[in-house]
This record gives structure tokens, C-alpha cells and sequence, in this order.
């Protein structure tokens, strides 16, 4: 009997005992998986063709106990969260009719469907004619005809977690440019968020939206340097990555992994990728 759920949410962990502890550990991919019918068991090996011989057969399927090494977890999930992840539009702002095209999820967008609601969720970012798409914020405004409500406190500058999160590696997407930057910050997201749309060096506020990919746990074992230094190569990790998958990234310079075990960990995963797409 085949299973009824197609869809599943994966997520890869460099974990290492001493430094993350009871927390998941270092986020090294993301992805989704549909019209898995066999459920976790093809899940699982799909995970494991999607990377080279080292990674599959070190990848364990559960957080290591007592012990550092790579994991995944493999979550059910449904249409919604892939379409969420991968959506693509190529239409027209519904305010101001500019073309707008890019990832879907990430386009401000309102429900103009019949009744209060979707019936389904799964038609949130594909069905345009139940859902319209904004080029920026200020046109979504307009076309709810409301007020923006007060602007909140001043955020604080502090570290997360009380210092046990040694820094955040966040992302930047540009929806005029469909461009993406990646960077890292020792302190709380949303002040370094802040310090960005001051700049206004990577685009218009009303064009940009700001993410963190993963969070970096403090290592107790090792100094402000040696973390400062895993810190510098998650960062090069995620901009290698998306380079890879072929998006634009328009980080002015481009940081280098210097760890060998994490230069081996990149290799060994993209080119296995590569050759799936070949």
C-alpha cells in the first residue's frame, strides 16, 4: 500500500558535540521532495543519491548521540510549504500592472478568490486568479487601502540566546533584481536588517525581504577567534551554495572555505548534485 503523503521537508546538519550540544547544529542544505510515494523509506534514499559516497554513507537519518557527524531530518509536509519554497511567477503587479517575476513566496500578495479564504491551500502561490501579486509593498498597501501601522520600538543590539548563539548567516532577496546576499552577523538579525535598509545599498525596502538561513551555536571549547572563523565559513558555505544551484548573488566579495573537512563536505555534496543533473 503506498503512502498518502508525497511531499517531505529535508534538512542537513553538521552537528559537532562539543559545540552545539543539545541544539540541531549547523544547517548545511534545504530542500523538499514531491511525489514520494513510497514514503519515508524512497525519502530517505533519494536524500542519499542526492550526494556523493562520503556524504551517504556518513548521513545518518537522526541527530548523533554521544558523538559529532551529518544528519538529516525528514519531515511529512504538503503542497503549500514546497510550492512556499520553489514557486515561480512570471505576471503583473495587480496594482500597478509592472511586470513582476521571481520566486513566489517571496512577492508581497493578497487572497482575491471568492469567499473568505482558499479552499485549499495548495493553490496559495500557483492560482492567480485566487491570489495577486504585488511588486512591492506599497502597492499591496494601496490595494487594501490601509495605513501602515506604527513603527515598533528601537531594537537593542544583542547577542542571541545570551551569547550561547555565536552568530546568524542571513540572506537578503532583491525582487526587482532577483538577487540574492548573503551575510553573516554576530548579533540578533534584525538589528543587522536594520543597519542594511539605513545603507540602502542592496535595493529599495519595499523591493527586499530578509531571512535567516541557519544559526550558529557558540563553541565553548574554542575562542572568539576559532568560532569567529566557522562563522566566516558557514558563511562561504551559502554563498558557494546558491552560486552553485545557479542563482544571481551579488555579495561584493566572495569569502573562501578554509576549513578542509567542511571544503571536502561542499565537494562531496555539489558534485554529486551536478552529476544527478547532468
Amino acid at each position: 500500500m503506498k503512502s498518502a503523503t508525497t511531499y517531505f521537508w529535508v534538512r542537513v546538519y553538521d552537528y559537532n558535540l562539543e559545540r552545539d550540544g543539545m541544539e540541531k547544529g549547523t544547517l548545511l542544505d534545504e530542500f523538499y521532495l514531491m511525489d514520494i510515494e513510497g514514503g519515508r523509506a524512497e525519502a530517505k534514499q533519494k536524500v542519499l543519491e542526492k550526494y556523493c559516497t562520503n556524504t551517504s554513507k556518513e548521513l545518518k537519518f537522526a541527530k548523533p548521540k554521544k558523538k559529532s557527524g551529518i544528519y538529516a531530518i525528514i519531515t511529512d509536509t504538503e503542497k503549500y510549504w514546497y510550492d512556499r519554497f520553489y514557486a515561480q511567477i512570471d505576471t503583473f503587479c495587480f496594482w500597478c500592472t509592472k511586470p513582476i517575476k521571481g520566486k513566489a513566496s517571496e512577492f508581497p500578495r493578497s487572497y482575491i478568490g471568492d469567499g473568505h479564504y482558499y479552499a485549499s491551500r495548495d493553490t496559495v502561490f500557483t492560482d492567480l486568479t485566487q491570489t495577486a501579486y504585488f511588486c512591492t509593498t506599497n502597492c499591496e498597501i494601496h490595494f487594501k487601502r490601509s495605513q501602515k501601522s506604527d513603527e515598533g520600538e528601537f531594537q537593542v543590539k544583542e547577542e542571541g540566546n545570551n551569547g550561547d548563539i555565536f552568530g546568524y548567516i542571513y540572506l537578503i532577496y532583491n525582487r526587482a533584481e532577483d538577487q540574492y546576499y548573503i551575510g553573516q552577523t554576530r548579533y540578533m538579525p534584525f538589528f543587522r536588517w536594520q543597519e542594511h535598509v539605513k545603507e540602502g545599498k542592496k535595493g529599495h525596502i519595499s523591493d527586499l525581504s530578509f531571512s535567516v538561513l541557519t544559526e550558529i551555536c557558540r563553541d565553548k571549547t574554542c575562542d572568539d577567534q576559532q568560532n569567529q572563523q566557522y562563522l566566516n565559513n558557514m558563511e562561504a558555505w551559502w554563498i558557494d551554495k546558491y552560486r552553485f544551484e545557479g542563482h544571481q548573488v551579488f555579495n561584493i566579495s566572495k569569502p573562501k572555505i578554509t576549513i578542509d573537512y567542511l571544503k571536502e563536505r561542499f565537494n562531496d555534496m555539489v558534485i554529486r548534485q551536478e552529476q544527478m543533473s547532468l
